[in-house]
C-alpha cells in the first residue's frame, strides 16, 4: 500500500435507477466537494423513468454509462470498470455529501497510509428536514478503525456512500457480489475487512435520505432466499471464512441471526401478514430460543390483527397510565424532601 503523494485521484461513482427527482442534487454534492473528484461517473441501471433527461444539465461534468437492468452490485462494479482513479468514492443518486467529505477522508489516507478503506459517520433526513444529526451519536454505536471486522459483523455500521476506498482493494477483493438484490455493499465491506485496514473519520458527511422508494423499504423488507439479507450476508460470509465462527463464538452468531429475522417479522405483522410474521420470527427463535421477547412476539402472531391492535392499544394505555402515576409519586416525594431541607 502506498501512501498518498500530492493529490490523488478520485472517481466519485453514482449508480442509479429510477431517481430522476434526487440524481440531481447527488451529483451537485460532489462538484462541491473541496477536494474535488476527478471524475463523476453515472451509471444508469435501466432507468424507464426520465432519468437522462435530469442528468443532460450536467452532461460536460459527467461520464454517463447506460447498461441493462442488472441490479445495483452490477451498476457499482460496472463503476470501478470504467473510473481511472486511484480512489473510489460511492454516492447513491438519493443521498447527498457534505461539502468537506473528500478533502476529510483523503487527508485521512495521507496520515493513515496503512489503510485501504475509510468510512465516516452520516445523517439521516427526508423531505422534512434532518432526523438524526450523527448516526453514530442517536443509535449510541461505536466506529473504530484498523481490523474492525467483528464489529461489522455485528451490526452494518456504514453506508456505501459514506466510503472512499483504494481501486486496487476494491479488485484484489472481487468487486461487489452481483447475485445479491440487497446488502451487496455489506458483503464487501465484510470480506474486505477480513484482509484490508479501515479508518474511521469521526464526522457526519453522509446524508442518507429517507424515502418510501429506497431500496432498505422496498428489497430490504422482503425475504432473499426466505430469510433476511441481513441473514443471507452473514451466511455467505461464514462461508467464505469459516474459521470466523471461532473467532466470533456460537453466541454471538446466533444472537446477530436471530436479530433481523425478528426485525422482518414484526414488518410483516405491522402490514397484517401474520402468517409470513410467525415463519420470520420463528427463524428468531430457532437462533435464540430462550429470547422472551421472541417467544411473546410468536404467541401474538395467532392473534387476528384487529385483535392484536386492541391489546397494543390497552397496552400502551397501562403503561401511560403507570408512567403518570409513577410520575405523581416522584414529584410528591420531592416535594416533601424539600419540606425537610427547609
Amino acid at each position: 500500500m502506498e501512501p498518498v503523494l500530492g493529490r490523488a485521484k478520485v472517481s466519485a461513482i453514482v449508480p442509479v435507477y429510477n431517481c430522476a427527482q434526487y440524481v440531481g442534487k447527488a451529483i451537485e454534492s460532489i462538484l462541491a466537494q473541496t477536494y474535488p473528484a476527478q471524475e463523476i461517473i453515472v451509471v444508469d441501471d435501466g432507468s424507464t423513468d426520465n432519468t437522462r433527461e435530469a442528468l443532460e444539465p450536467y452532461k460536460d461534468l459527467i461520464i454517463y454509462v447506460y447498461q441493462k437492468n442488472a441490479g445495483e452490485p452490477a451498476a457499482r462494479n460496472t463503476g470501478i470498470r470504467h473510473s481511472t482513479g486511484e480512489y473510489i468514492a460511492y454516492l447513491d443518486a438519493d443521498d447527498l455529501w457534505l461539502p468537506d467529505k473528500l478533502q476529510l477522508q483523503m487527508e485521512y489516507f495521507r496520515t493513515h497510509p496503512q489503510c485501504d478503506l475509510v468510512y465516516t459517520d452520516m445523517m439521516t433526513f427526508d423531505d422534512q428536514g434532518i432526523i438524526e444529526c450523527s448516526v453514530r451519536s442517536s443509535r449510541a454505536r461505536v466506529y473504530s478503525s484498523g481490523k474492525i471486522f467483528p464489529q461489522l459483523f455485528r451490526e452494518t455500521l456504514f453506508g456505501s456512500g459514506s466510503v472512499v476506498l483504494r481501486k486496487a482493494a476494491a479488485e484484489k477483493a472481487g468487486g461487489f457480489d452481483e447475485t445479491f438484490f440487497v446488502g451487496s455493499d455489506y458483503e464487501m465491506w465484510l470480506r474486505m475487512s477480513r484482509s484490508f485496514e479501515f479508518g474511521y473519520v469521526d464526522k457526519p458527511l453522509l446524508m442518507y435520505r429517507q424515502h418510501r422508494d429506497m431500496s432498505t423499504q422496498k428489497l430490504g423488507k422482503v425475504p432473499q432466499d426466505g430469510m433476511p439479507w441481513q441473514v443471507k450476508v452473514l451466511k455467505r460470509t461464514l462461508e467464505l471464512f469459516p474459521e470466523a465462527e471461532r473467532e466470533l463464538g456460537k453466541s454471538a452468531i446466533n444472537h446477530r441471526m436471530a436479530v433481523p429475522y425478528m426485525w422482518l417479522g414484526r414488518s410483516w405483522m405491522d402490514r397484517g401478514n401474520h402468517k409470513e410474521a410467525r415463519r420470520l420470527i420463528s427463524g428468531a427463535i430457532q437462533y435464540d430460543p430462550w429470547n422472551p421477547r421472541y417467544r411473546f412476539a410468536y404467541l401474538a402472531t395467532f392473534l387476528s390483527p384487529s385483535l392484536l391492535a386492541k391489546v397494543k392499544n390497552l397496552y400502551s394505555r397501562f403503561r401511560n397510565a403507570t408512567s403518570s402515576k409513577n410520575k405523581v409519586s416522584r414529584d410528591s416525594a420531592a416535594g416533601n424532601a424539600a419540606g425537610i431541607q427547609q
